[in-house]
This record gives structure tokens, C-alpha cells and sequence, in this order.
């Protein structure tokens, strides 16, 4: 691929991924539940939370959940149930609550010993959905022995108006269920890439806002933004490094797009790659010791490994004819794979051959695993408009995150919040 025809390709996906509106709240529609893993039962509660807790629990694939309507007698915090009763329920356990002045309790009853296993107090926010978002991750965490995630956020691009002269782009941030939308970003200019900082607070993005491609960050919280790249050429693909300090990002400065890592503190480049393909969309390992980046190094996308300070890139994907697009999470790797024509979301074990694909479109793109790689977030096409669509790592579970207002792309997952 030449340089010319990545140009024309950046064009086209602009074109492509922003030709729509969208300005409203995004709405979760679940599409595909799993008939495996854990029972559940959560018991009608105060103020609507089960239906949130039911919601999480069911976008991870690891429960089967049972309708709350089963346990409406069984409903009252702390009291006692005969073990028949609870037997009856087809779900291993029960999950009650209750809401205090100071928040929500939650308790889980094993229904084989009629016996609370654990309960928990979340202390009151807010943003009252968190309540049952992180209520939800403690159910997680607690039976699945893994950390939830539902009390995260997205941050996302939509576009308003199709005529490129009438179009504006907005940076969104909401609850990773697509609730509590903020407005971070507002342009005339198109705006693509997002990143999380490693704590949450920041986020760094593509703007054309100059008239040509530069790299921002921008805090969520204070709207304070600042350029630290905006050299000739390409400026593109940001990646925040785990310990706050770089970005990883693909430069053509030279003509050719490789990669470097920028230091935010004194704006230093260091050139990590230096080759005749187009090396991109670099994404750091948790450690920060490694960068997995897209090149077309062996004649087509693929996947390629290399040191975070330099040095010689292994290849990591070989099946497939085009494989890119990658975002990382412990060992788990979700990336863009062709197959038979169409472009899905896979995930795999780093280290290992081998994808499972885990999305059925024909046009999947910008995959973001949540922060225990559970589930992914990626972008869509639904009827002829831009969705985002959420899928568990095992593929057993799947919501839609809908904008009734238009087109909606560019997805990523934030950290674990602070």
C-alpha cells in the first residue's frame, strides 16, 4: 500500500464513519442473551436497580438470568426464605436490596443453603445509576472472581448533518451503558481516535480543526485542552501510555507513516519504527513494556509486536489476510479481521494463534475491550446507520448502544474510574 492510497483510504473512512446525526442518549437494546453460566435471580428493589444490575450482569455472557418476577415474594432485604422456595427459583442465587439514607445494600443467597454468601453497602452518588453499576460489579467480581466493569464509561464521536459544510462533530462521554451523555468536544471539523489517560481524566484525540490533522488532549472534567502534535503530515491513532506520561502515535513527517512515541512533559519524538510500509494504530500492553501496531510490512495488514523503547518487530497475527486495529487488555487482544469479505471483531490470547470472531457485521470497526476484557465495545453499521454494538469476549451475550438521532462511531472504553 502507498502512501497516496492511505490518504485516500483516511478520506474515505471519514467520509464513511461521519455521515449521519446523531445528538441523543445512546439506548442499550439487547439483541442476544446467554443460556450459560451462573443462575441469577435479582429481586425487584426500590427505585429500579435490578433492572440495571440485570442489564450488566447479562452484557458479560457469564449468567443466565432469571426474570426478577420469579423472586417478587422473596424481595425484602434480610429476611429469611425457606430453602424449598429458593429451590424453586431455577437460579443458584438470589440477589436483594435495599436502599438507606447512605445507599444501597445488596446481599447474594446461595440457594442451595438458603444461606447469605456476601453482601455489600454502596455508598450514595450522584449519578444514582453508578449505585447499581457498582453494586453489579461486586456481584461480578464476587461469583465470576474477575473485576467488573460496569461502572465505566465511553467516550464516543458523532456527527450532525450530512452536507460536509453543515456537519458538526461532538466528543461524547457516558456511562459505559450508554447512559448520562456529557458533551467534552464540539467542532466544525471532524474528530477521530479517542483515547483514555490511564486514570480516566483525560482524553487524547484527532482534530482537523486547523484544517489539518493534529493530535489533543483534552481534560473531561475541565474541558482544558492542549495540542502536542501537529507536525507536517499524518498526525494520527494516539495511544496513552499505562503510566500517563507518552502517547504512542503514527507520524508521516518523513512521507511515510511510522510510529513514535511522544513525551508530554517535554514534547520529545522518539521514532520507533522506520520502514517502508505504513506502520499504525500502535496500542501499548498493560505493562508498557510493548506496542502492537498495524503494518503491511509483509504485504498485507497485520498485527506486529515490538519494545515500547525500540526495536525489532515480531509478527503476531497469521491467519487472515487482513488483520488491524488492535487494543489490548492483560493478555487478550481485540482487532478488525477480514472474513469472507465482510469486517469482524475477533479476540485472541497474546502469545497464541488463534482468533475467535465474536461479531456478525459486515463493517465492525475501532474495537475497545472494557478494562477486565470481558466485554468489547466496536462500531457498526445497523440499517444503514452507525451503532455501537457491545459483545462479551465469549461471544455468548450482545447489546446494541442505539442513537435514535443518527450516526455514532469511534468507540473507546475507559479505565477502571478513581
Amino acid at each position: 500500500m502507498k502512501i497516496n492510497n492511505l490518504i485516500r483510504s483516511f478520506v474515505l473512512l471519514l467520509t464513511l464513519a461521519f455521515a449521519g446525526s446523531a445528538w441523543a442518549d445512546l439506548e442499550l437494546r439487547i439483541s442476544k442473551t446467554s443460556d450459560r453460566g451462573i443462575p441469577i435471580v435479582i429481586a425487584p428493589m426500590p427505585g429500579g436497580a435490578h433492572a440495571i444490575i440485570e442489564a450488566d450482569l447479562n452484557r458479560s455472557g457469564r449468567f443466565q438470568i432469571v426474570s426478577s418476577s420469579r423472586a417478587t415474594n422473596m424481595a425484602t432485604f434480610g429476611a429469611a426464605v425457606e430453602p424449598a422456595r429458593l429451590k424453586m427459583l431455577g437460579a443458584a442465587f438470589l440477589v436483594r436490596g435495599r436502599r438507606t439514607e447512605a445507599g444501597l445494600d445488596i446481599e447474594i443467597i446461595s440457594t442451595v443453603t438458603g444461606q447469605r454468601d456476601s453482601s455489600y453497602r454502596i455508598g450514595n452518588l450522584a449519578n444514582q445509576r453508578r449505585l447499581a453499576h457498582k453494586a453489579a460489579d461486586k456481584i461480578f467480581e464476587y461469583l465470576v472472581k474477575l473485576k467488573g466493569a460496569f461502572d465505566t464509561r465511553l467516550v464516543y464521536v458523532t456527527v450532525e448533518g450530512r452536507a460536509v459544510e453543515q456537519r458538526v462533530y461532538r466528543l461524547y462521554v457516558a456511562d459505559a451503558d450508554g447512559y448520562n451523555p456529557k458533551v467534552v468536544l464540539t467542532s466544525r471539523k471532524p474528530v477521530m481516535s479517542p483515547s483514555w489517560s490511564y486514570d480516566g481524566s483525560q482524553i487524547a484525540y484527532v482534530s482537523f480543526e486547523r484544517g489539518t490533522p493534529a493530535i489533543y488532549t483534552q481534560n473531561i472534567f475541565t474541558g482544558e485542552k492542549r495540542m502536542v502534535s501537529s507536525r507536517r503530515g499524518i498526525n494520527g491513532a494516539p495511544s496513552w501510555s499505562p503510566n500517563g506520561q507518552q502517547l504512542a502515535l503514527s507520524l508521516s513527517v518523513d512521507g511515510n507513516p511510522e510510529l513514535y512515541v511522544l513525551t508530554l512533559a517535554n514534547g520529545a519524538f522518539k521514532r520507533l519504527t522506520n520502514s517502508r510500509a505504513i506502520d499504525t494504530e500502535p496500542n501499548w500492553t498493560q505493562d508498557g513494556r510493548s506496542i502492537i501496531f498495524t503494518s503491511d510490512r509483509g504485504g498485507r495488514p497485520q498485527l506486529y509486536e515490538m519494545p515500547a523503547t525500540g526495536g525489532s518487530p515480531k509478527r503476531v497475527t497469521y491467519d487472515g489476510t487482513y488483520n488491524s486495529a488492535a487494543d489490548v487488555v492483560d493478555n487478550k487482544i481485540a482487532f478488525v479481521r477480514r472474513v469472507s469479505g465482510a469486517f469482524r471483531i475477533a479476540i485472541m490470547e497474546r502469545g497464541r494463534q488463534g482468533a475467535s470472531v465474536v461479531s456478525d457485521g459486515r463493517f465492525d470497526e475501532s474495537p475497545s475491550l472494557a478494562p477486565n476484557g470481558t466485554m468489547v465495545v466496536y462500531a457498526t453499521q445497523n440499517g444503514g446507520r452507525g451503532t455501537l454494538s457491545v459483545v462479551s469476549d465469549n461471544g455468548y451475550a450482545k447489546q446494541e448502544l442505539f442513537s435514535p438521532g443518527g450516526d455514532v462511531r469511534e468507540p473507546a472504553w475507559s479505565p477502571y474510574l478513581r
